[in-house]
């Protein structure tokens, strides 16, 4: 989701409860195409939450580490740690809570149950209300 035009640039689905650490990866190499870039480098961010935290994150990415155990013992993941930390004070990483607002608008005006029974049409039907709340908004 585009924090500035809150609308939905790429979407996963998945079933029951579980990481969403494998769909980071494709999710990224979708949105890529909506974030600028300059000197060759990505100019944009992305805001996940630590659901997301996998292999696939890279540096700049605004993923909280998951804390194993309470603490965090790689270099890479401290950093990163310290990263999203100082995203919160600046009040960057805010903004993550724009996603959760568009999901309780579409589960508000177009429903929050999937009626269809078989998964292709499960993940179409979720698919159109993404599509349907672009053209509301």
């Amino acid at each position: 989701m585009g924090t500035k035009t809150q609308l939905i640039l790429a979407w996963r689905t998945g079933k029951g409860p579980g990481s969403d650490a494998p769909y980071l990866y494709g999710l990224k190499r979708e949105i890529r195409r909506y974030g600028h870039r300059e000197g060759g480098k990505r100019a944009w961010l992305l805001l996940a939450d630590s659901g997301f935290d996998g292999a696939a994150v890279e540096e700049g990415d605004l993923v909280p580490p998951i804390r194993r155990g309470g603490n965090l013992l790689a270099p890479k993941r401290r950093a990163r740690a310290e990263l999203v930390d100082q995203a919160r004070l600046d009040g960057i990483y805010g903004q993550r809570w724009k996603s959760e607002t568009v999901q309780s608008v579409i589960k508000r005006k177009f429903g929050d149950t999937i009626r269809s029974r078989k998964r292709f049409l499960q993940r179409r039907e979720a698919a159109v209300k993404g599509l349907v709340y672009d053209l509301h908004r």
